[in-house]
């Protein structure tokens, strides 16, 4: 059996995206040449990893089985590229950083332009994870250091915080609310929600307001990434609550993102292991982390003011 570094990179890159399009997108290939390596992939396996629909595509069991595999195997080859590299350039250590998949603030590039400032005989590795991992592979011991964005099961971990972006409603484009400058949350309760598909109960309930709800919302999808979250949104299958930073991503989608006026923003955090300060990836990343705070000012919390009342909500 012959695998190729690039079908299981595509493999991957689909699997997350749970789009053929969106994930050619994301590797800079042609569609067409997406779906031939996943087919030569599966024919290779004697297997099919996708279920094919309408909206895009879902993993199938043989899929969902062979993916955390693919994923270690990959994490491992990279991790032997490094240490042959690193033996014959001379650089000391390679820290391993977490990101959650669309995680784009500009808070995180400060940080690491200054941690390449403090570590410079350092290299950084970059792991990407879905919403179903939201301690980007600390817990797996996968990572030295991650960026993630609380609430979140914080048993085990040390945070620094580092950004609080603010909160917004994603609705399709023609919602009855979508002209409004800003809401409140209770507003959109009673309608059908997308949830993030996690196991972790507080990251999952902060993401569906549910310490504003009296009753259990109706969720119709989960979902591990925020491409996925938007093309539900688009659809008008769902409605959900969302980062404000998603907005300057997706500009160009038939979703509009209001301001939610009566949520506490989600923050964005450095995050390691407990027990690890002392750890040199996280002493840099740390001293990093705070010359970038200095640098901006501190930790500042975005506030959306309305600029229109919000119509009253009745249950």
């Amino acid at each position: 059996m012959t695998l190729r570094i690039h079908q299981l990179e595509c493999f991957i890159a689909v699997a997350e995206h749970g789009h053929v399009t969106r994930a050619a997108q994301s590797l800079f290939v042609t569609q067409p040449a997406l779906s031939s390596q996943i087919r030569a992939l599966e024919a290779e396996l004697g297997v099919a990893l996708f279920s094919r629909h309408a909206k895009g595509v879902d993993l199938t069991p043989a899929g969902e089985a062979f993916l955390p595999h693919v994923r270690a195997s990959l994490l491992e080859l990279e991790h032997a590229v490094d240490a042959a590299r690193a033996a014959a350039t001379g650089v000391h250590s390679v820290v391993r950083v977490g990101l959650i998949v669309g995680t784009q603030v500009d808070i995180i590039s400060r940080v690491l332009r200054a941690f390449r400032q403090v570590a410079s005989g350092s290299r950084i590795e970059f792991v990407e994870y879905t919403f179903d991992k939201p301690s980007a592979g600390l817990r797996a011991g996968e990572t030295d250091v991650a960026f993630v964005v609380l609430p979140m099961h914080e048993e085990d971990l040390s945070f620094m915080p580092l950004e609080q972006p603010g909160v917004v409603a994603t609705l399709f484009d023609e919602h009855p609310l979508s002209d409004r400058s800003s809401l409140s949350i209770g507003e959109i309760l009673e309608e059908p929600w997308v949830s993030t598909d996690t196991p972790d109960e507080i990251c999952r309930g902060y993401w569906l307001a549910a310490s504003h709800r009296m009753v259990p919302p109706v969720v119709h999808h989960r979902v591990r990434t925020m491409d996925k979250f938007i093309q539900l949104v688009a659809a008008a299958e769902a409605v959900g609550i969302a980062p404000a930073w998603v907005e300057r991503n997706y500009q160009g989608r038939p979703v509009r993102f209001i301001p939610v006026i009566d949520v506490e923003s989600p923050t964005v955090a450095l995050a390691w292991r407990e027990g690890e300060d002392a750890s040199p990836a996280v002493v840099h990343m740390r001293s990093a982390a705070r010359a970038a705070l200095d640098s901006s000012g501190g930790l500042r919390p975005v506030r959306h003011q309305s600029a229109q009342p919000a119509a009253p909500h009745t249950r």
